[in-house]
């Protein structure tokens, strides 16, 4: 039973991190997304609406060595609550492909029975509540718990639990509640059609993730549900957004709805996974596990795959999100320092 898998399924729902797989990305390649200045930034001609209807989703990026091509889709989250993708394109891809490469992740696991899973799972959900009680306003600034406020009062007004979560986990909540009154969502657009057209054509399956089984669940649970964390500026950086950049995030939804690429590349977002992910990785009951280098251990992961895919298969298929793929230090820079061909979409 992995009961720690979904304790890291908590954090991957979070949007601040536009789910856990941003980890993988946010220390090994922080560059891939920018952060914004304190100020409001001034975008232009930002889009008023958010589409609806069949949308194309963005081109797919190539990769290629020796007449062999790794084939990417670049993923953005959040997406427009009413569009619906149009996946022709890559399911043709899928159904000539050998092999598809799943996006770098967490996969921990803890080796333990049904009843004793049973026995834990009340810890497991108080896990994202703040130690010995307390709430929000006794673990924050004053500073960040003014600004708290109004963002509550704004967004979700009439939620009186999420006082008690801690920081990085009410900001994924506070997060939630915007996008869904910004017309945006994270529900997953194109995992269904991907694993329908993968499991048709029979693809060998890649996964990228790090394998972490965990031999002591019931004290790892007591251990981050006992330890203080320093993730105000986790929060703070979702407040950032919601100050700052939500038309920007929209923006950047309908241009991936669009698959305008270039309009993606104009609209970096603050970069709110480094804070929290820097927070999960500095907690004494990740780093005891071995978490404290993940995102490199997962970069290296998905790198190395698409290595042995470009010399396995005619042709592969790889899905990334857009953050992690682009930037200076992000996994698109990797690929091309090794020499491959890069086509862009």
């Amino acid at each position: 039973m992995r009961l720690l898998y979904c304790a890291a399924a908590l954090v991957a729902a979070a949007p601040f991190a536009h789910t856990f797989a941003h980890a993988q990305s946010v220390t090994a390649g922080q560059a891939a997304t920018q952060i914004m200045p304190a100020t409001s930034p001034t975008y232009t001609q930002l889009d008023s609406v958010n589409v609806e209807g069949a949308q194309p989703g963005p081109g797919l990026w190539q990769v290629s060595k020796g007449g062999h091509t790794v084939w990417i889709l670049g993923t953005v989250s959040p997406l427009p609550s009413g569009m619906q993708w149009q996946s022709a394109t890559v399911k043709e891809v899928i159904a000539q492909s050998q092999e598809i490469i799943y996006p770098p992740s967490i996969d921990i696991n803890a080796n333990i029975g049904f009843f004793k899973g049973l026995f834990l799972y009340n810890s497991l959900r108080k896990m994202d509540r703040n130690p010995d009680g307390k709430q929000l306003k006794d673990v924050l600034s004053a500073p960040a718990y003014a600004r708290w406020q109004k963002l509550k009062a704004r967004y979700m007004p009439n939620d009186k639990d999420v006082d008690k979560k801690r920081p990085m986990f009410a900001g994924g909540e506070l997060l939630r509640a915007a996008y869904a009154k910004s017309g945006l969502s994270e529900k997953s657009l194109i995992w269904p059609p991907i694993r329908d057209a993968a499991k048709a054509a029979k693809l060998k399956v890649t996964s990228t993730s790090i394998k972490l089984t965990i031999d002591d669940p019931s004290k790892a649970l007591k251990e981050f549900k006992d330890e203080s964390m320093n993730d105000e500026s986790c929060l703070s950086s979702s407040m950032a957004l919601l100050e700052n950049n939500i038309p920007a995030v929209k923006a950047r939804a309908n241009a991936w709805a669009r698959g305008d690429v270039a309009r993606i590349r104009q609209l970096p977002i603050s970069d709110l996974g480094s804070n929290c992910v820097q927070a999960l990785m500095e907690a004494k009951v990740a780093a005891k596990r071995g978490l404290h280098d993940a995102p490199s251990k997962m970069k290296a992961n998905w790198l190395s795959a698409v290595d042995k895919a470009l010399v396995n298969n005619e042709r592969s298929f790889a899905v990334l999100s857009v953050d992690m793929l682009l930037g200076r230090d992000g996994y698109l820079a990797a690929l091309r320092s090794k020499g491959y061909e890069i086509v862009e979409p």
